[in-house]
């Protein structure tokens, strides 16, 4: 499966990160452990990330969920649907990568492979040219004479 992730996702991905970077967001998992932008990126997993960003769309639902008589924050309900959009996005470029170091990793071996085979091709025809090169010199030319 093809992931499409491009340059207009990663340059809202870049625009979101340096938001929530200067902002000091943070993220919270299903067990509390606080999270900030560069862990997003480079230690969770996409699975902790799927459930941060279930999270936050239960947030988000509460809160679209409510009697229009109650006043609802428009900054924090707009802060959150930043949140998702920005994991979603994170989420996006972890697969896009992990999918393209897999085809980088399946094309190195199958180059090697074709290495090989074209290896043995040619020492199967240097084999081959030095045993026709023996037979026609003879074997008279490598006798020893005692």
């Amino acid at each position: 499966m093809k992931i499409n992730f491009t340059k207009e996702h990663y340059a809202k991905l870049k625009e979101l990160v340096v938001e929530a970077l200067f902002d000091g967001e943070i993220f919270r998992t299903k067990l509390g452990q606080i999270l900030n932008v560069y862990e997003l990126i480079h230690t969770v997993s996409i699975n902790q990330l799927n459930e941060i960003k279930n999270s936050l769309a239960d947030k988000i639902q509460k809160l679209e969920g409510k009697d229009e008589w109650v006043e609802v924050d428009t900054s924090e309900f707009e802060k959150i649907k930043s949140q998702k959009e920005l994991v979603n996005l994170i989420i996006g470029y972890k697969r896009f990568n992990f999918e393209k170091n897999e085809i980088d990793f399946k094309r190195r071996v199958l180059s090697e492979k074709l290495l090989r085979i074209e290896l043995k091709r040619l020492k199967k025809n240097l084999n081959l040219l030095t045993m026709k090169t023996f037979n026609n010199w003879g074997r008279d030319n490598f006798r020893c004479n005692m």
